[in-house]
């Protein structure tokens, strides 16, 4: 995902040279770690918004006031990735009979997931059907990013010149949350791969909630227990496979036991915040399965389970091996999974489009056991997680990759709120 020598620094020259033609070259060394520079305008333009610093899943308004009226404006959005890339988005405006432009959250919204990668491997992939999206530093390390908002006139006295610019922080952990590290060789009270995030000391006990995603294995729930914390639910983002030197775990979805997300099940609910009896479990794609696996088989933990893009099925191994999932050491056979053990609710995510396998049929399969579902016709396999800070790109089951993309975001807002709800 990051450039090349050569094209950063050719790209940066030629960023430099036009901005220093604007007269402001040297307030645009803004850091995609969290911290906002002054806003700046000319002639009074200026950019105004209801969340200059905010959670990454929260909906935030920006309009751009003090234009000549009728003014045509290009707004761009821009931030970083983990490797120093640049992603951005922009849309071209014309300022009304005031002089505003009015982005509301619907179209805020649209630039803050529509970003994608300008230069570099991963902007090769644009267009390509080949899932890829945005990647900032880990809540770990960086508990917010910035998106630095520009305005361009292109029409008027001004045409060709920066008017206007904002950085909105968009944060995965809030004040007061905090973070530990889990390693299986050095957490004997767990022997956990993962990141445990928990909520402001004093609140309310809420319901603690288990994460992780499925075959691209690694700590992919990260970002989404991070912000799980900042809406008050302790929550632990387990990696089962493929977690790297040290790790004692195993490379692919091969014998994986229930027993080890347990463990990282009791641990959560012992934590301080938790409702214990409330435990949920979150599980995309192939990790659907162990959530599914996990509510109908450890009633006595487990409370609720979420499962994005599922198979209603045990499937075989990945990428090698004799089994997917085993418990305590017994291999669960391929087939069906029953739901009629599970203590909560089961709720199913899918995508009509999905070109990864059936999910809308599974997410039907799951409903005709009880489950609730949400199936969005037009989505593709992405449809789990949060809005607005997952840009990316993937083709659907028609082909279709930007329509198919588009259709994940609007999947995104609207069933995350749908998923806070169940967990309060």
């Amino acid at each position: 995902m990051g450039r090349m020598a050569n094209v950063r620094t050719t790209a940066a020259t030629a960023l430099v040279v036009a901005l220093a033609a604007a007269g402001c070259a040297s307030e645009d060394s803004g850091s995609s770690a969290g911290s906002a520079a002054k806003p700046s305008g000319r002639d009074g333009v200026r950019f105004e918004t209801d969340h200059p610093r905010a959670r990454a899943d929260q909906p935030t308004s920006v309009r751009l006031e003090g234009l000549t009226p009728r003014t045509r404006v290009a707004v761009r959005a821009q931030t970083e990735d983990q490797r120093g890339g640049t992603w951005a988005a922009t849309v071209t405006r014309t300022a009304d009979s005031e002089g505003t432009v009015d982005l509301g959250r619907d179209g805020t919204g649209r630039l803050l997931s529509g970003m994608l990668p300008t230069g570099g491997r991963t902007a090769k992939m644009t267009g390509s059907g080949k899932a890829f999206s945005y990647h900032p530093g880990p809540p770990a390390e960086q508990r917010a990013y910035t998106v630095r908002f520009t305005a361009t006139a292109t029409t008027g006295e001004h045409k060709g010149q920066r008017v206007a610019r904002r950085d909105l922080v968009r944060q995965w952990l809030t004040e007061g949350t905090t973070h530990r590290k889990l390693t299986v060789d050095e957490n004997a009270e767990s022997g956990v791969d993962g990141d445990l995030y928990l909520p402001p000391k004093g609140g309310a006990r809420q319901a603690p909630v288990l994460v992780f995603g499925g075959s691209e294995g690694g700590n992919a729930g990260t970002y989404t227990a991070a912000l799980l914390a900042s809406h008050g639910h302790p929550a632990m983002s387990v990696c089962y496979f493929r977690c790297g030197k040290g790790s004692e775990r195993p490379n692919g979805i091969d014998d994986i036991d229930l027993d080890y997300f347990t463990r990282a099940g009791e641990l959560l609910r012992e934590q301080e915040g938790a409702d214990p009896d409330r435990l949920a479990v979150m599980g995309n794609s192939r990790g659907s399965e162990a959530a599914q696996l996990l509510g109908q088989r450890r009633p006595e933990v487990f409370h609720d389970v979420i499962a994005y893009a599922p198979s209603s099925k045990v499937n075989g191994p990945y990428l090698s091996g004799t089994t997917a999932w085993t418990d305590h050491g017994q291999a669960i056979p391929t087939g069906p999974i029953p739901l009629d053990h599970v203590r909560g609710s089961v709720l199913a995510v899918a995508g009509g489009n999905d070109k990864m396998w059936g999910s809308q049929a599974a997410a039907g399969r799951m409903a005709g056991q009880g489950a609730k579902k949400l199936v969005y016709p037009d989505a593709g396999h992405h449809v789990n997680w949060f809005p607005y800070a997952q840009p990316g790109q993937e083709g659907g089951a028609d082909g279709a990759v930007t329509r198919t993309s588009e259709a994940d975001q609007r999947a995104r807002a609207d069933s995350w709120p749908k998923v806070l709800k169940l967990l309060n």
